[in-house]
């Protein structure tokens, strides 16, 4: 049960702990990822309009005609980035906040970077209500990376691209680990892992089927 902001009761189709246990009978196992997602109430990143079926493990639609990612792609994704409490990781795609308060507790700071500059403002607000102090945000384009000169342990990227984004391999550490949506000329879109195995070598793997919303090349909108 939650209450919104209306002080209205809210009913959830299921809770937190059934999200944890779907996701264990999925493969994830890793009990930081875990405890991670227990930490984080999914329910303060979704729209109102679908906050009954906030822990359902299905994206849902937010603002800018985005979505909140599901769950068991979002904890995946973090699994096959095998964090460490001292990496520094990049974010592509902050949308509401969901999957950056996550990583957050799994790592020692996040960068993260939003298009949308009414998505950009509700993940900081609603990071900051979960005093997540160790997340900076951008507003920009991600393709083009981070705007100062740094080198990411991991990078995850939440929207689907044609090509791999040049700078964002520019800004990963040797033997770190990008995972990215790719769109093949088909339609279809799968996962690709890249292992950064030295300054112009890369290694890349392709996992399964995901969909995404397209990642946009264009300037951040107001």
């Amino acid at each position: 049960m939650f209450f919104n902001r209306t002080k209205k009761r809210i009913f959830f189709s299921k809770n937190n702990d059934d999200l944890l246990e779907e996701l264990k009978g999925k493969g994830i196992n890793d009990k930081n990822i875990l405890d991670a997602i227990k930490k984080v109430p999914r329910e303060s990143f979704v729209n109102e309009t679908y906050i009954q079926r906030a822990y359902e493990n299905m994206p849902l639609p937010i603002d800018c005609e985005q979505t909140i990612s599901q769950p068991y792609v979002v904890a995946y994704m973090i699994d096959c980035l095998k964090l460490k409490k001292t990496d520094i990781v990049l974010e592509i795609g902050t949308g509401t906040g969901y999957q950056t308060a996550i990583i957050s507790h799994l790592c020692k700071k996040v960068y993260t970077i939003e298009i949308f500059n009414k998505l950009f403002s509700q993940a900081k607000i609603n990071l900051s209500k979960l005093k997540i102090k160790n997340v900076t945000y951008s507003l920009g384009n991600g393709i083009n990376g981070w705007r100062e000169k740094i080198l990411f342990d991991a990078i995850i990227v939440s929207a689907a691209s044609e090509k791999i984004p040049l700078k964002l391999l520019q800004n990963l550490k040797n033997f770190g680990n990008l995972i990215i949506p790719k769109k093949y000329s088909s339609g279809n879109q799968k996962l690709i892992l890249i292992k950064k195995t030295n300054e112009n070598s890369f290694d890349q793997k392709e996992l399964f089927d995901v969909r995404f919303v397209p990642l946009l090349n264009k300037n951040a909108e107001n």
